[in-house]
């Protein structure tokens, strides 16, 4: 049985198990790709009151088709991208699906807020947001730190240029980033694709042809998680690196006349982990023993204290490779969702090792009235908006709002970026002890 006939088996018998009410325990054997969608499952039928057997043939075969849809797809995929990345997105992938099933059946007239995984809200215009699902437990009270304007106002709403993505434009791309050859379709149709180089020096350049984006990397993970210490550059001399490399392969947008008229607005995040053995070691040593406390001379003391053993200094987190973020602006505020990205990885010896580069031109369409902060905020907290809380969540405290323009996933063709109100905060359990950082979204569009 190859990789994937056993992934989907091993799935199937796991989720099976899981509705019917069993607490499974998964065996060193499970994939890491099936792992997250089944503990992504779990924390979804937390919920659940006792599914039919019709609800359930019906699930089991919407997220077996989606995986085997998905694995076909990342099989080509994986070569363009580190193997961690590749697995996350398929564990991604049929998770958001379990989210939709679980939300729509499970959620609907119970006291949770609900929405399907993908909410289009609709406004005076044709004009439309896909956001994520809504994954909230029951119970949990949203507040905000922060003062909330109750003045409704309007912002603009832009036509997404669609990009002409060919086999010709992306040779040429292709060939302006060092690949020879021609480009070619994917096996999905969703790609174009070129290849150069081989063993650890593949690489690999892929554009979608929805949207544009072009993804281009080494196919080795070991260029951005490398065994021996890394030689990277200043984070400064990374911005730099990272700028002249979209000058060169014509990717910079419009408004980024030079790296000085964003670098305020530009990170350098740290990417990366810890020496494994040096956390080991540190984790392993004994805590320092107290002082003994000094005697006077002659005193005899009692029993000799032993000595404090020598413990080495706490691992450090050792960053292989320095992640360049470029703002994205759309008439002056940020670009938010899955589709805003214009990433570009340094890694040993200053080389480019990865870039994502998701950025679709626009055009003004016009004027559109859009809500309060304070009336989105009323609205996520009713479930019309989008956001995904911790099952052990019991308080929402929102540190920040800003009016920002939603943009889809790659994969997706998308005719208008709307604007959305962007929520960032912190979720909370009974105690008040914060459990992680959310961001979550709602519309901003006035609708009837």
């Amino acid at each position: 049985m190859n990789k994937d006939k056993a992934n989907e088996k091993q799935f199937i018998e796991y989720l099976d198990r899981l509705l019917a009410g069993e607490d499974i325990t998964l065996g060193a054997d499970v994939s890491p790709e099936v792992r997250s969608a089944l503990e992504h499952a779990r924390k979804m039928l937390a919920f659940r009151e006792e599914p039919s057997p019709a609800f359930r043939a019906e699930l089991r075969n919407k997220l077996l088709g989606q995986l085997v849809e998905k694995q076909a797809a990342q099989r080509e995929a994986v070569r363009a991208f580190p193997l961690r990345p590749v697995l996350v997105g398929l564990a991604s992938t049929v998770a958001v699906v379990l989210l939709a099933f679980v939300g729509v059946v499970f959620f609907g007239g119970r006291g949770a807020p609900t929405a399907p995984m993908a909410t289009s809200v609709p406004s005076t215009t044709e004009y439309s947001v896909r956001l994520p699902a809504n994954i909230v437990p029951e119970g949990v009270n949203c507040t905000s730190k922060t003062s909330l304007s109750n003045m409704p106002g309007q912002a603009g709403v832009y036509k997404i240029q669609g990009s002409d993505v060919t086999a010709s434009s992306v040779t040429e791309r292709g060939h302006q980033l060092g690949f020879s050859g021609e480009a070619r379709l994917s096996d999905d149709g969703t790609r174009y694709v070129m290849t150069a180089g081989s063993g650890d020096e593949e690489k690999q350049l892929a554009v979608w042809t929805a949207s544009g984006t072009v993804e281009y990397g080494y196919v080795s993970p070991e260029k951005l998680y490398p065994q021996q210490p890394a030689s990277l550059p200043s984070q400064s001399q990374a911005q730099t690196i990272a700028y002249d490399f979209l000058l060169q392969a014509d990717l910079l947008p419009p408004d980024y006349h030079s790296l000085a008229s964003v670098e305020k607005d530009t990170t350098v995040a740290a990417g990366g982990g810890y020496s494994v053995s040096q956390r080991a070691a540190s984790e392993a040593a004994p805590p320092l023993a107290a002082a003994p406390a000094p005697t006077a001379p002659g005193t005899p003391s009692e029993e000799s204290a032993p000595p404090v053993p020598s413990v080495p200094p706490a691992a450090q987190p050792v960053p292989t490779y320095w992640l360049v973020q470029f703002p994205y602006y759309i008439d002056g505020a940020e670009a938010t969702g899955p589709g805003s990205m214009i990433d570009v990885s340094i890694g040993d010896n200053g080389e480019v090792v990865n870039m994502v580069w998701s950025w679709r031109p626009t055009l003004f369409s016009g004027k559109e009235n859009i809500i309060s902060e304070q009336q989105a905020f009323q609205e996520l907290t009713q479930g019309k908006g989008s956001i995904e809380l911790p099952l052990d969540c019991r308080q929402v405290v929102v540190e920040q709002v800003q009016l920002k323009y939603w943009l889809d996933p790659p994969s997706e063709k998308q005719d208008y970026a709307v604007p959305v109100y962007e929520f960032k905060g912190q979720c909370q359990d009974k105690n008040g002890k914060t459990l992680e950082d959310f961001t979550g979204w709602a519309p901003a569009l006035y609708t009837d």
